[in-house]
């Protein structure tokens, strides 16, 4: 897992990470080109990736449900195998 900073930079990553422990690395993305490569219209977003690069999967918002949330992102898995 990977978080990408849309429209941050560095520096307030860093104040992120003082104030939120998290154990996956943060890349800014401050001039928006990874938003506009993977179309996300808003934050947060969150984006399953396949190793060859398709989108597999991607939740718009806050994920409100992570037990729904989960059980959906092993239904996507068990079509990558």
């Amino acid at each position: 897992m990977i978080g990408i900073a849309i429209g941050n930079e560095k520096t307030q990553i860093d104040g992120f990470r003082k104030g939120v422990k998290v154990a996956f690395p943060i890349f800014p993305d401050d001039t928006l080109a990874i938003a506009a490569a993977v179309e996300v219209p808003e934050t947060p977003s969150t984006i399953m990736v396949s190793n060859s690069g398709k989108m597999l999967s991607c939740h718009r918002g806050p994920i409100k449900d992570f037990d729904a949330y989960l059980k959906e992102l092993r239904e996507v898995l068990k079509t990558q195998r």
